[in-house]
């Protein structure tokens, strides 16, 4: 699976960044996550050009933490701008934006228009909603975390493959 060049470059400048700004080292594991979520808090009501140069290499790291977790995935960026990219998953109907998740975390507001939220056929709305019922309702301070998108996103992706032990692929 190749990952296009500008998800690479910016995943490296977000773990250049963090490491900068904490000292701590990015590894592309889901244990990390929590890492990007101290980084994103650091950034304090975050001004629109901050968070246009931070969305992009934060939610480029992000998707390939999911990419690589799961071990699925292929990135479409034929467009120029970053709210048009998606990370689609090969072997069920889902496709996300990361860097909307990436700049839903960094405001802590909704971002319209970014496919920042799980996208699936309609034909799999009911399956997700079900799978994703299991973690009740989520705090809003919760909901604006990597880490807790992280679980929520894995969790639709499973329920998708109709994988009731709730492993990942190839655990």
């Amino acid at each position: 699976m190749e990952t296009d060049t500008a998800i690479q470059d910016l995943t490296v400048a977000c773990v250049t960044s963090v490491k900068n700004a904490t000292g701590l080292e990015l590894d592309l594991t889901q244990d990390t996550l929590s890492i990007l979520d101290h980084y994103a808090e650091l950034v304090d009501s975050p001004r629109d050009e901050v968070v246009s140069l931070l969305a992009p290499m934060c939610g480029a790291y992000f998707g390939e933490v999911l990419r690589r977790h799961l071990r699925d995935g292929k990135w479409d960026c034929a467009s120029d701008t970053p709210e048009d990219w998606r990370l689609q998953f090969e072997r069920c109907s889902l496709e996300l934006n990361p860097i909307g998740v990436a700049l839903e975390v960094l405001t802590r507001r909704e971002a319209g228009g970014w496919g920042s939220h799980l996208q699936v056929a309609p034909v799999d709305r009911a399956k997700v909603d079900r799978a994703l019922s299991v973690f009740g309702d989520v705090r809003e301070d919760d909901f604006y975390k990597f880490g807790v998108r992280f679980e929520g996103i894995e969790q639709a992706y499973l329920a998708l493959l109709n994988n009731p032990e709730g492993m990942a692929p190839d655990p």
